[in-house]
C-alpha cells in the first residue's frame, strides 16, 4: 500500500513520528519549502523534513494547491493522510483515485478551522478528540470515518496538547487502516462551530478579562504567540500562572494592579479574581520565577500592568 503523509505543523510531526515508530511504510512526505528566519535570514528546514531524511523517506515540497496536485497526480498513492497541513485541496485533486484522509484534533463538527487545540484550552474543555474524515471541497467538512475522545489534564498547555493529540491521531489512523469498506457518516451542520486564526496581537493580555480566562490563554498561547504585558516601561511575557479566587468584596483595585501574592508570586488584579504569576520573562532576559524576579524588583509591587 502506497501512503503519502502531508503536514506543515508540529501536530503532524507528532503523528508522523508515531507512524514511523509503528513501522508504517510512507512512500513520501509532503511539506512546505524551507523558510528564511531570524536576522540573518537563514533557511531552516521544518522538523518534519529532518524526520523524513533521518528515515530515508523522500520529501516533496508543496507551497500551494497546484504543487500539491502535481505531486499526488504523479505519485498516485493509495492513501494521502493530511495532518495540520494548512493548504486547501482543489476539487481536481479530490477527483484522483487516492483516498484523502484528514487527521483533525477535535471532535468534528465542533472546532472546525485552524485553531481547535487553542480554542479548546481557552474554553476550559477537560477533553478534546481526534476525528478521521474524508476530505471534501469544504474546510473540515467531509464525512467522518471515526472519532476518539482524548482527555486533557487541568493545566495542559498547547505544546503538550499538540503532542498528545498528534500521537493519538497517528495511532488512530493505524487502527483504521486500510479504510476499505468504510461507512463514513456526514457531519451534522447544525452542530458545527468554527475557530479563528490566531495572530501575535492576540497574546496581549487584557486585564479586564477574568483571571480564569487569562490563565487559560497563557497555556493556549504557549509557545506562540505567547502572552505579554507591560509595566514601568518594560515588556513581560507571562509563562505560568494560577488563579486565586476572591471574596465577594473583590476586586480590590483596578485591573492590572500588582500586589504581593502567596508563595512569593505577583498577584495581579483582573476583572474577576487574582492572577498569580509563577513564571515570567522580561524582554531580552531569561525566564525567571516570580520569587527570583521579586528579589531585585520588589518596587514593582503597587505598579500596574497595562
Amino acid at each position: 500500500m502506497k501512503i503519502i503523509f502531508a503536514s506543515n505543523s508540529n501536530f503532524g510531526l507528532a503523528a508522523c513520528r508515531l507512524l514511523l515508530e509503528r513501522e508504517v511504510n510512507l512512500s513520501a512526505i509532503i511539506t512546505s519549502s524551507d523558510k528564511k528566519i531570524g536576522r540573518g535570514q537563514k533557511e531552516k528546514p521544518l522538523p518534519l523534513k529532518e524526520l523524513a531524511r533521518k528515515n530515508n523517506i523522500p520529501v516533496k515540497e508543496a507551497d500551494n494547491t497546484s504543487d500539491f496536485h502535481f505531486i499526488i497526480e504523479k505519485e498516485n498513492p493509495d492513501i494521502v493522510v493530511v495532518a495540520g497541513f494548512g493548504l486547501i485541496i482543489s476539487p481536481k485533486t479530490l477527483k484522483l483515485n487516492s483516498k484523502l484522509i484528514n487527521i483533525h484534533p477535535s471532535l468534528l463538527p465542533k472546532y472546525r478551522g485552524p485553531t481547535p487545540i487553542q480554542t479548546s484550552i481557552i474554553n476550559g474543555n477537560q477533553s478534546s478528540g481526534i476525528t478521521l474524515f474524508f476530505i471534501d471541497e469544504k474546510i473540515d467538512h467531509g464525512p467522518i470515518i471515526d472519532q476518539k475522545k482524548v482527555p486533557f489534564h487541568s493545566k495542559i498547555n498547547y505544546k503538550e496538547a499538540e503532542e498528545i493529540l498528534g500521537r493519538e491521531g497517528g495511532s488512530f489512523f493505524i487502527e483504521k487502516l486500510p479504510f476499505n469498506g468504510v461507512n463514513a457518516i456526514p457531519q451534522n451542520e447544525e452542530e458545527a462551530t468554527y475557530t479563528q486564526k490566531i495572530t501575535k496581537k492576540d497574546g496581549a493580555i487584557n486585564w479586564n478579562e477574568s483571571a480564569k480566562i487569562i490563565e487559560r490563554k497563557i497555556r493556549a498561547f504557549n509557545p506562540w504567540p505567547g502572552t505579554y504585558t507591560s509595566a514601568n516601561g518594560k515588556r513581560f511575557k507571562i509563562l505560568e500562572a494560577d488563579v486565586q479566587e476572591q471574596t465577594e468584596s473583590g476586586p480590590f483595585g483596578n485591573p492590572g494592579k500588582i500586589y504581593l501574592g502567596t508563595n512569593h508570586t505577583l498577584a495581579v488584579q483582573t476583572k474577576k479574581d487574582f492572577l498569580l504569576i509563577k513564571k515570567l520573562q522580561i524582554e531580552n532576559k531569561n525566564p525567571v520565577s516570580s520569587k527570583d524576579f521579586l528579589q531585585g524588583n520588589i518596587g514593582f509591587i503597587g505598579s500596574t500592568f497595562s
